[in-house]
């Protein structure tokens, strides 16, 4: 088990560290476990052994006071960041979609208003009326860039 390798940002790879750095002896006072019962739960694939929330907040205690910080609840928080911004992500998507929509209607409406025979040039596009629906495109490339980030990042 010591030469298994533990997934980057894992609470079993935390709980091996807070394991590694405490003393046998004071994670038996603080949790009424052994050092071995906690080496088992930092082992992903041991579906047997697993940490309790308890558990952790005592580790993280002996772990700060002995100067090394709190593995755990870093750990702990940096697994709902990552949540966070896959929620930003599916908003971020959501909101470009939304906005292309708009863009889309708002090139529709011109295009449909410019070539309109009573519009400014009847049926042909004048050079203003070209220009505006350029701009709309031109957004709207925008937004499907934005999209296309959105999208990649995810």
């Amino acid at each position: 088990m010591s030469g298994y390798t533990r997934e980057f940002l894992s609470i079993e790879q935390a709980l091996k560290e807070v394991v590694r750095k405490i003393d046998k002896e004071d994670i038996k006072n603080a949790t009424g476990k052994s050092e071995s019962f906690f080496r088992k739960c930092s082992d992903e694939n041991d579906i047997e052994h697993n940490l309790h929330l308890k558990d952790a907040v005592q580790l993280d205690c002996i772990s700060l006071q002995k100067g090394n910080g709190t593995p755990l609840l870093s750990c702990m928080e940096a697994l709902i960041e990552r949540c966070k911004s896959k929620t930003s992500e599916y908003d971020n998507i959501t909101s470009s979609l939304l906005n292309i929509g708009g863009r889309i209607g708002s090139l529709m409406e011109k295009i449909k208003d410019y070539t309109h025979i009573h519009s400014e040039g009847g049926i042909r596009l004048t050079k203003r009326e070209k220009d505006e629906i350029y701009k709309s495109i031109a957004s709207l490339e925008e937004k499907i860039i934005t999209l296309k980030m959105a999208v990649d990042n995810d």
